[in-house]
């Protein structure tokens, strides 16, 4: 099994009451692979993992960066989870409408640490 499948199966199975959507497939140029939605709340997710600190740009391509560009120009909610392999972390990240990474909490992964992540998501 891959480590994105590995990631997103976790996920899945550590997240209650979260409608989670993988979107998956050579059509989707950019766009992240999961859709959510959380007390209501509609949001875009891209999966990423590392290994290194030294990711540019968080191992997001150029179509990525500008879909999510885009959709926070429009007020859409979209977010990154890096999950950080060797320091067991998952850190939320948000792209805003003029292409600057934001980071808005890092959790160990765990699933308190998770719970953590999508009441971050929440607030949103």
């Amino acid at each position: 099994m891959k480590k994105e499948n590995q990631f997103y199966n976790w996920l899945k199975n550590n997240s209650k009451n979260i409608y989670i959507e993988r979107i998956e497939g050579n059509y989707t140029n950019g766009i992240p692979d999961l859709l959510t939605i959380i007390n209501g709340l509609t949001a875009f997710i891209e999966l990423k993992q590392c290994h290194s600190n030294t990711l540019e740009n968080y191992g997001l391509n150029k179509y990525q960066i500008k879909w999510h560009i885009k959709y926070a120009q429009a007020l859409g909610v979209s977010f990154i989870l890096l999950l950080h392999q060797k320091q067991k972390t998952l850190k939320l990240l948000r792209i805003g409408g003029r292409g600057v990474f934001s980071h808005i909490i890092t959790q160990p992964k765990t699933k308190s640490g998770l719970q953590n992540i999508w009441d971050a998501i929440k607030k949103r």
